[in-house]
């Protein structure tokens, strides 16, 4: 059994023991394959949005020879997977703002028998944003270090209780005080206090510089209190 990658492990941890599992944006298939080697899941739908990632998703679930029980498919978002064959979905390797456009193209996942488990690239906020104000709710977040990267991996379930985040809350997520979680902090701190001195001090960027402002502020005592 091939062993996953740091980022990749992290996000199998959190799907649930005897879930079918589906996932979106699969590439080679790696964690459906690993999920189901390890006894974790029973079967999988592994789907991608491209022909070639499908392709090569195909191969390595023939290698293993789980053709039986891992479905590959080709399509866009969770177009492809069924609502009754899936208990856990996972996205990804995506940007946050590709991983809210597939979830708000699939409402049929906003129910508490799915448990969701994302993995953004870029934009958390826009994703942590839109689970709020949908009903979803962020069970667990996690901070993994993969190299000189930071990853954030989120356990969502729906809850159906919808709420207003600050530009602050929707920065900061649920990050816990681990080291690789206080390692993120510092980096977006400083990537705000960029920003901030980049900012032209004129009327049409006051409310940009109080939002950013004020996640600085939070950082700062999250930072200090951990």
């Amino acid at each position: 059994m091939k062993e996953l990658g740091v980022r990749l492990a992290a996000v199998a941890a959190r799907v649930r023991q005897g879930a079918r599992v589906a996932d979106i944006g699969t590439d080679h298939a790696l964690l459906p394959v690993w999920l189901l080697q390890s006894g974790r899941c029973p079967s999988a739908v592994a789907s991608d949005i491209g022909e070639g990632p499908a392709a090569a998703a195909r191969r390595t679930v023939s290698g293993a020879g789980l053709e039986a029980v891992v479905s590959v498919r080709v399509g866009d978002g969770l177009a492809p997977v069924r609502p009754d064959e899936t208990d856990d979905i996972v996205i990804a390797g995506m940007g946050g703002e590709t991983i809210v456009e597939i979830l708000a193209a699939a409402p049929w996942v906003a129910n508490e028998r799915y448990r969701l488990v994302l993995q953004p690239m870029s934009k958390p906020e826009r994703l942590r944003l839109f689970l709020a104000e949908n009903g979803f709710s962020v069970q667990e977040e996690d901070v993994v270090a993969e190299g000189e990267r930071l990853y954030t991996v989120m356990t969502v379930a729906f809850t159906g209780e919808r709420r207003s985040l600050t530009y602050a809350e929707a920065l900061m997520g649920e990050i816990p005080h681990t080291p690789d979680g206080i390692r993120y902090m510092k980096k977006l701190g400083g990537r705000i206090a960029e920003h901030l001195a980049g900012l032209p001090l004129r009327e049409e960027y006051e409310n940009e510089r109080r939002d950013l402002s004020a996640a600085a502020t939070n950082i700062a005592a999250w930072l200090k209190n951990g």
